[in-house]
């Protein structure tokens, strides 16, 4: 199991990004943006598709991970960070996803994505927000 960071913006990835880069002397190579992800069944806004859908930096060793939110997605600042768990093993991640679910909020139910297997999202009784991925 790895843990990584996630960091949600409105429009703001692409310049963190750069600022990290230069601070931390490391280089992003996997930015995709909303735009790549189009298709004829999805199509995307156009006031979306050049921002960061998904990108990543490691950070001395610890993979920290950007996205800009839609506007029509909350985001509050200060909540804008969650915890990663990227798993292979399938059950742990069920069980920990349903475990952190109660008393919580379930924001995205497990389920396959384009880039997933099984991914979710929840809000613990804490306020903490996590996203399970499937890997």
């Amino acid at each position: 199991m790895t843990l990584n960071v996630y960091l949600n913006f409105r429009t703001q990835s692409r310049d963190a990004i750069a600022f990290y880069e230069e601070i931390f002397g490391t280089k992003c190579t996997d930015l995709m943006t909303y735009g790549e992800i189009e298709s004829q069944e999805e199509p995307i806004e156009d006031s979306l598709k050049d921002l960061v859908m998904n990108a990543s930096l490691v950070l001395d060793g610890v993979k920290v991970m950007f996205s800009d939110v839609p506007k029509s997605m909350p985001l509050t600042f200060g909540d804008n960070i969650t915890l990663v768990i990227d798993t292979t093993d399938e059950i742990k991640l069920t069980k920990q996803f349903h475990q952190l679910a109660e008393g919580g909020n379930i924001i995205m139910p497990l389920g396959k994505t384009f880039w997933s297997e099984k991914y979710g999202q929840v809000t613990d009784k804490f306020g903490i927000g996590w996203q399970f991925n499937l890997s």
